[in-house]
């Protein structure tokens, strides 16, 4: 590979890392149109909780940030990218970690999911946007935001048996606190997570 080769590759993961980034934190922002201008026009997104179009994403998203309480708090955190570039298609693979504080029945609660994003990349006009973004669940886990101010009995209250228990709290707080039952959930180690990179081995081998 020539210089001018490497530095290219170079150039391109890096629009490719920080267009991922954007996203994340225009949806922490509420940046909408910015937001939706990471994603080409024909993209699909599918999450823990919506599965269509990145403009309807961008729309959905917003109606659930207006439902927040006043002292709910959201940062998704980005580690470990990993940029594959076949010709005008490449996948970013990286871990996120969702930090929220949600007032939830009363009780202020700290929130963590975990999950890994598989983000399908193409490069139209000299720009790299995401065609198909997916999520992959891991694990999640609910606490006080003050040790010992939620009673043992409310946690006993809870009905999480139509959740998987992989992401049970995740699940619970997106139906309590904005109505969505999980949809088209793809969790670690699943089969859907196996369709799921299937399906990114084949989008990369076909950007020749």
């Amino acid at each position: 590979m020539t210089d001018q080769a490497r530095l290219q590759t170079v150039m391109d993961k890096f629009e490719i890392i920080e267009t991922s980034n954007v996203l994340l934190s225009c949806r922490d922002a509420g940046d909408w149109s910015r937001l939706v201008n990471c994603f080409h026009p024909d993209a699909r997104v599918t999450t823990s909780w919506f599965d269509g179009t990145a403009e309807e994403f961008a729309k959905a998203s917003q109606n659930m940030m207006a439902g927040h309480h006043k002292k709910d708090t959201q940062r998704h955190t980005i580690s470990n990218p990993r940029v594959t570039i076949n010709g005008h298609r490449a996948v970013n693979e990286y871990y996120v970690i969702l930090y929220q504080g949600r007032v939830m029945d009363g009780y202020e609660f700290d929130l963590t999911t975990w999950s890994v994003t598989l983000d399908l990349y193409e490069q139209r006009n000299g720009q790299w946007r995401i065609c198909k973004r997916s999520n992959i669940y891991e694990k999640d886990r609910l606490e006080p935001h003050v040790p010992g101010s939620v009673p043992n009995s409310y946690y006993e209250s809870l009905d999480l048996s139509g959740y998987p228990a992989e992401i049970r709290f995740h699940c619970y707080r997106n139906e309590r606190s904005s109505g969505h039952k999980p949809k088209n959930l793809i969790l670690k180690g699943s089969p859907e997570e196996t369709a799921a990179r299937q399906a990114a081995k084949d989008w990369l081998a076909a950007g020749k």
